[in-house]
């Protein structure tokens, strides 16, 4: 008989996919989530690094960003290999088939390669899940990995689920299972994301890493809930938070984006020597909003900035208000 894992849809996590399927819905295929080079790069970082220091990694994003592009950066030797595998890993991702248990072993092999013996292969001996020194769940005897794992893939290239429900239980048998002898949580938050991408292409880039890394201690609740339960429902429900979570800031509605980028057009014609902290004081927003604001409408070619950082000014060609362009 084939491998069902344990698992029974409440009336929460029917909601939740509910209410993650109409923010979807208003992420538009023209977003800065689906197209912009600018925040791709910048949820990248947030998304290695959080997914690291989850493991225990102590780099700085300064540091980290420094090192995904190729600069020297102080730092423990270890943790900038983490980092460099990670970024190899991630942009490895997008070629990988997501129900292929090769391609997985693939994954952790850029992910620890140099970090621990056998990477790309199932661990040898019996291991754990730990939070700290606490042991948090004894994971499946090694001798049966292999095919416990085998019959996981079979399940998830063949169930019915929607892919949010799929992705959430196979990232729980994933971290149940505990299928190597290290790097196990960092290759399952990989792999959530790439079965999430391949439902919505743009949710590769969503910073779902960072939204657990702010409740980690919650995500190791919701394991061990769910281990106790011997059903994955809480952890279901802890992650589909997380994803709606993480979404929210990129679902804005298209005549919302249209009307932004129009503001800031016309702030910029009648304050050609204004900053980015002062547009997001007219806007309402964060800095960091309206620096992809910007970022944006400059890959548009909607908004040039002539002369220098400090002393330059900016320009909107064409009419004042961009109306016609956006």
């Amino acid at each position: 008989m084939a491998y069902e894992p344990p698992f029974e849809q409440t009336t929460e996590i029917s909601n939740l996919c509910m209410e993650i399927a109409e923010l979807v819905g208003m992420i538009h295929p023209t977003s800065e989530l689906s197209t912009s080079p600018t925040l791709h790069r910048e949820l990248r970082i947030r998304t290695i690094r959080s997914s690291l220091m989850i493991e225990g990694n102590t780099l700085s994003e300064e540091a980290v960003t420094a090192i995904m592009d190729g600069k020297r950066a102080l730092g423990p030797a270890k943790d900038i290999l983490e980092v460099k595998n990670a970024q190899r890993a991630y942009a490895l991702a997008p070629s990988l088939d997501p129900y292929s248990v090769e391609d997985f072993l693939r994954a952790h092999r850029e992910m620890m390669e140099g970090l621990v013996e056998g990477a790309g292969c199932f661990r040898a001996k019996n291991a754990g899940v730990f939070d700290g020194t606490e042991l948090i769940h004894a994971g499946t005897p090694a001798g049966y990995v292999p095919s416990v794992i085998a019959d996981l893939f079979a399940w998830l290239a063949s169930t019915d689920l929607h892919p949010l429900l799929s992705s959430c239980i196979f990232h729980y048998e994933f971290e149940f299972i505990h299928p190597f002898a290290d790097g196990n949580g960092r290759t399952g938050r990989l792999w959530h994301t790439m079965l999430l991408a391949r439902w919505r292409p743009a949710l590769a880039w969503l910073p779902v890493e960072s939204v657990i890394r702010e409740r980690q201690q919650d995500y190791y609740a919701a394991l061990a809930q769910s281990n106790r339960d011997g059903s994955s429902e809480a952890f279901v429900t802890f992650m589909l938070r997380v994803i709606r979570d993480a979404l929210r800031p990129f679902a804005t509605p298209e005549e919302k984006r249209r009307e932004r980028g129009q503001r800031a057009l016309s702030y910029f014609a009648a304050h050609p020597k204004g900053t980015v902290p002062e547009l997001a004081d007219e806007l309402g927003c964060s800095k960091r909003s309206a620096e992809r604001i910007v970022a944006k409408l400059r890959e548009d070619g909607l908004l040039v900035r002539e002369g220098s950082a400090r002393g330059g000014r900016w320009v909107v060609p064409g009419r004042p208000d961009g109306a016609d362009a956006l």
